[in-house]
């Protein structure tokens, strides 16, 4: 038997492979020109254990990509709302009162957002718009 011949080694045949075989695309978008969606109005909630407090929210999501994302939020636009009050709800008035409270708000909110809302789509970025707690 004889043993199979080795592989030409040429640079042009190495790259073309490479270049067929990588793991993921380039996106057909850009993040900055990903909209913003603000349609989802004001969420009012009580913090956890405390009846007598309320608290005021209202976010918006930068999503991507650009057409699919918009509509997929649109569509679960009160899926989103009832994620919001159920994770807000749960937070406690000590928790609402951090001085960090938003920055780690955005952060619980993206992460819910992706996990339990949007499937087909992201949202890269969230914006408090409007925070009270009272």
């Amino acid at each position: 038997m004889k043993p199979h011949a080795p592989y030409p080694k040429s640079p042009f045949l190495i790259a073309l492979l490479l270049c067929c075989t990588a793991c993921a695309s380039t996106p057909k978008y850009v993040k900055e020109d990903c909209p913003i969606y603000t349609e989802i109005k004001t969420v009012r909630t009580n913090p956890a254990g405390a009846p007598q407090r309320h608290l005021r929210l209202r976010a918006a999501f930068k999503v991507c990509p650009p057409t699919e994302g918009l509509a997929e939020i649109k569509r679960k636009r009160i899926e989103m709302k009832h994620h919001l009050i159920a994770l807000l709800s749960s937070k406690t008035a000590a928790q609402l009162e951090d001085p960090l409270r938003v920055e780690k708000l955005q952060l619980e909110i993206l992460q819910m957002a992706n996990e339990k809302v949007m499937k087909k789509s992201n949202v890269i970025e969230v914006f408090i718009t409007d925070f009270e707690l009272e």
